[in-house]
């Protein structure tokens, strides 16, 4: 017995794999306990655009909590604070295996646009009771902050198997600033 598939199922089975096979999935978590106790989720997911240029977005959310960071000089004690960060960035990445044939097919250059907002306990007052350890003063009361970074710099990719592999990043954050 013989089946035949007409061209538009094939076509629009062809287009489901096709995009499938273009999407990456993935982020990153993080877990740290002590006196900096952090936790952080970040997902992301990334569509490859054109030859191996792929654009992403992705989710940020950090849990962290420092003991004894901050000193209040009215009360002579240290003081603890914890915070949620939220926020989400855009990113671009270029693998430089359409490039290279050889180990520098695995290397890829990439650039990232992130927000991230959280609120500080306390606000920056230059003549406040509270120090943490850079000898910045703050007065009591809770401040919003917003933080706008542009990355860029490359990494290293490693396939696992199959359809899993580690990226490895370093990035350099041009608008780097305390917050």
């Amino acid at each position: 017995v013989l089946s035949t598939v007409s061209s538009a199922q094939e076509s629009t089975a062809a287009k489901k794999h096709d995009l499938w096979h273009r999407v990456i999935v993935g982020g990153n978590l993080g877990f740290q306990i002590g006196d900096i106790t952090g936790i952080n989720i970040s997902p992301e997911v990334a569509v490859r655009l054109v030859d191996q240029l792929y654009g992403g977005l992705g989710f940020t959310y950090q849990y962290s909590s420092f003991k004894n960071y901050y000193f209040d000089t009215k009360t002579s004690q240290y003081l603890n604070f914890s915070l949620n960060t939220y926020g989400g960035k855009i990113f671009f990445r270029y693998y430089l295996s359409s490039i290279f044939d050889n180990f520098l097919g695995n290397f890829f250059v990439h650039t990232e646009y992130e927000y991230l907002t959280y609120t500080r306990p306390y606000t920056f007052n230059p003549n406040g009771p509270i120090l943490d350890p850079y000898y910045n003063s703050y007065s009591y009361g809770k401040e919003a902050i917003e933080v706008n970074s542009l990355f860029i710099g490359g990494g290293y990719h490693q396939p696992v198997g199959g359809r899993v592999f580690l990226d490895l990043l370093i990035l350099y954050n041009l608008n780097d600033s305390y917050n």
